[in-house]
């Protein structure tokens, strides 16, 4: 009897492994896609409205999309870029979280206790605000860090004004590497303890419409 229960703890845990990358894959798809419509749709709008002078703040991506300008060409160019960094980030925080998480998210579904057919049986999925944190937080400071990182190497640090505007946000920040790992460090502390906040308020909002008759 263990042993069947231990292969069918084996094999939920694959399935979950298996429902974790499908929804990662999905997630980083969807995002990547929605990105890539909204950077094309916004500079082709900037041409149409504004013509020979429609860079203004947009030509600011550039700085983080190799090769983009506003104009026809520069748009499938940020398109691919906002594909690239949304998609790869939105997967990687699901994977992350998933990883992280693992086993434990069976164990957080609030499940009452009225219905005794499981499969009817509705359920709500809490937040676990340390796997959250971990993964959302990492992704921010490892795309912080990344951006900065490559600021240096194309050696425009010194005219990037617009990056170091992240020290009023991020105190000890600059556009260097020492200053980037900084400030990916103290972006990770905030964004673990946003998430924190936020999952703690969740799942309480959750208990109190569960308890509620």
């Amino acid at each position: 009897m263990k042993a069947m229960n231990r292969d069918a703890d084996h094999v939920n845990f694959k399935l979950l492994e298996a429902a974790i990358r499908f929804n990662a894959r999905i997630l980083g798809l969807t995002a990547g896609t929605l990105a890539a419509a909204v950077i094309y749709i916004a500079t082709q709008a900037s041409i149409v409205k504004w013509g020979g002078d429609s860079g203004g703040y947009l030509e600011l991506l550039a700085i983080f999309f190799p090769g983009y300008s506003v104009s026809s060409t520069g748009a499938w160019v940020g398109a691919f870029w906002a594909f690239i960094y949304c998609g790869t980030g939105s997967w990687l925080s699901y994977r992350v979280y998933g990883k992280v998480l693992g086993a434990r998210i069976s164990g957080l579904l609030l499940s009452p206790g009225s219905t005794m057919n499981p499969v009817l049986k509705p359920s709500t999925l809490r937040l676990h605000g340390v796997s959250l944190g971990i993964a959302i937080g990492a992704i921010a400071g490892l795309g912080l860090f990344a951006s900065t990182a490559w600021l240096v190497i194309r050696g425009t640090a010194g005219e990037s004004v617009h990056a170091a505007l992240f020290s009023n946000y991020i105190p000890g920040y600059s556009v260097s590497i020492f200053g980037g790992l900084w400030g990916a460090i103290e972006l990770f502390g905030l964004v673990f303890l946003s998430c924190l906040l936020l999952a703690t308020v969740y799942n309480r909002l959750v208990e109190m419409r569960h308890k509620t008759p």
